[in-house]
């Protein structure tokens, strides 16, 4: 196999589209709502002109301002549904990376299955993120307490270099484990 070419484990299967079909529903729902809301009005605007024989002008402006309506209530619905989680998850991850690594990111019963599979990754990589962030400090830790004996001996008139030398080497397998692990 080419090295550039993604591996078996990584793409099990071959994607052939980007939205999710709870997406493509929604989508396909804003479109069939929004022809229904037409046809309504159309024969809302039928009755009207048949009952009350109003003119054409004020029949035109009706048909306007009731398919502006029409898109501005499914725009915002839809605007909220979709769009309102990432604002949410925006906010969320401006805690997370000020320092909260404790934070995790939330999720709604009425989000998206793609949305919620988002936030169970991130919240995943967090998490690990979090784990690696304390043992790099226990590390640290670790080295500088050590680097200090290390120094307090070489100070010393009759240091000793066996001791010295097993220290730093205890170190180095240290630092090595950590990088091996993350």
């Amino acid at each position: 196999m080419h090295k550039d070419e993604p591996s078996k484990l990584t793409r099990p299967f071959k994607q052939r589209y980007f939205a999710t079909r709870d997406l493509q529903f929604s989508v396909a729902l804003l479109v069939v709502l929004a022809l229904l809301g037409g046809i309504f009005l159309q024969t809302f605007s039928s009755a009207l002109l048949s009952s009350y024989g109003s003119s054409t002008p004020v029949l035109g402006v009706f048909l306007i301002i009731g398919y502006f309506m029409i898109v501005v209530l499914l725009a915002v619905f839809f605007t909220h549904r979709l769009v309102g989680p990432f604002k949410r998850l925006e906010y969320e991850m401006k805690l997370i990376s000020s320092g909260e690594l404790s934070k995790r990111l939330s999720i709604r019963s009425q989000d998206d299955l793609h949305i919620r599979n988002f936030v169970k990754y991130n919240n995943n990589f967090i998490s690990k993120f979090e784990e690696m962030s304390k043992e790099y400090n226990r590390l640290n830790s670790t080295v500088e307490k050590n680097m200090e004996e290390i120094s307090n001996e070489l100070a010393k008139e009759n240091f000793d270099c066996a001791r010295v030398r097993a220290e730093i080497s205890a170190l180095q397998k240290e630092i090595r484990e950590f990088r091996e692990k993350w």
